[in-house]
C-alpha cells in the first residue's frame, strides 16, 4: 500500500528543447491543441 512518507518516484517527465518560431493564430491552436506548430503531430490512421 502507498505511504506518503515512501520516498518512490512514480513519474519522469521528458522535455525535450524546443526553438519556438512562430505561433499559431488562437483559433487554429484551439482545433490543433497546440499554438505552436514545431507541436503539432496529429494521428493518422494506417491503412492495414
Amino acid at each position: 500500500m502507498y505511504s506518503p512518507n515512501d520516498q518512490m518516484r512514480l513519474a519522469r517527465a521528458y522535455v525535450p528543447f524546443q526553438i519556438y518560431s512562430e505561433r499559431l493564430n488562437p483559433m487554429e491552436g484551439l482545433m490543433k491543441g497546440t499554438i505552436f506548430p514545431e507541436l503539432y503531430f496529429p494521428y493518422r490512421e494506417h491503412k492495414r
